[in-house]
């Protein structure tokens, strides 16, 4: 987005979606109070959300397209002000999560990002990028971390979830930060929102070997995969090519130990280090 002005820096989505709800509140002579109360939402979080502080869900932007009458405006600013804050082929992936209704994944390289610690994430951002300013891996791991709002929704999307054991045995960021990396799935296992599988060395015919693979459901849509490569991603929507993946996700799930058993070597690994 641009300002449309000399020597102006670009706009923000986020930028653009704070301009335009405070024009149209204040155009409407609507106090925050009175505005937050209509909304359904607390003064102080609407607060935060006309001073960038905060990002609302994407239920409210919805109701602001309705209230307003303007259909897809906030919508589309809140897509945008999702997705800005990453790479541009992954950003398609970061609102196919904050749409969903359940998201599945194999995973044989690393934690996914949903279930990642800080530290975690933070020393894998850093691990392949030694020329980068720390402020730019700062920024990338807070936004990787942002994701996991989601999680913390009223309604928040379901999880199923299957890691290659290899991914837990490899201590990223040396041992401290592996331990409460695992310590981290043991908790997220115990949520009735997620369900958290290992597949082990042990399986001999395991499939998945292709790479990682993920799949959203949604409620009013059919089910998109998504697969992603060394910097690249690739949104799938033909639904014969979803229902390849979702096949093969079948099959990795059917190999995989049981959410107890998972549990019970996550602990075993965490004993280890």
């Amino acid at each position: 987005m641009s300002t449309g002005e000399p020597g102006a820096g670009p706009v923000t989505f986020r930028a653009a979606f704070i301009e335009e709800l405070r024009a149209r509140r204040t155009q409407m002579g609507l106090l925050q109070r009175e505005f937050a109360e209509k909304a359904h939402v607390s003064l102080s979080s609407y607060k935060k959300y006309e001073q960038g502080k905060k990002k609302p869900e994407r239920k409210f932007a919805t109701w602001c397209d309705s209230f307003y009458g303007c259909p897809g405006t906030f919508e589309r600013l809140y897509d945008g002000m999702v997705a800005e804050s990453y790479p541009s082929w992954f950003g398609p992936r970061v609102l196919l999560e904050d749409k969903a209704a359940c998201i599945h994944e194999w995973e044989l390289r690393g934690i996914p990002g949903l279930l990642q610690t800080r530290s975690y994430a933070s020393a894998v951002i850093r691990a392949c990028r030694p020329y980068d300013a720390r402020e730019e891996l700062d920024r990338d791991t807070a936004a990787r971390i942002e994701r996991q709002n989601i999680l913390m929704r009223r309604d928040p999307p379901r999880l199923w979830v299957v890691l290659a054991e290899g991914v837990l045995r490899q201590a990223v960021g040396g041992v401290r930060v592996m331990r409460e990396q695992l310590g981290h799935l043991l908790s997220l296992a115990e949520t009735q929102r997620i369900v958290l599988q290992v597949l082990p060395f042990a399986v001999s015919d395991a499939p998945g070997v292709d790479g990682p693979a993920a799949l959203f459901d949604f409620d009013d849509s059919p089910p998109v995969a998504y697969l992603e490569g060394w910097g690249s991603g690739r949104v799938i929507k033909d639904q014969r090519e979803v229902a390849v993946i979702a096949t093969a996700l079948s099959m990795i799930k059917g190999c995989a130990l049981s959410p107890i058993d998972s549990a019970q070597l996550i602990t075993e690994i965490r004993s280890e280090l």
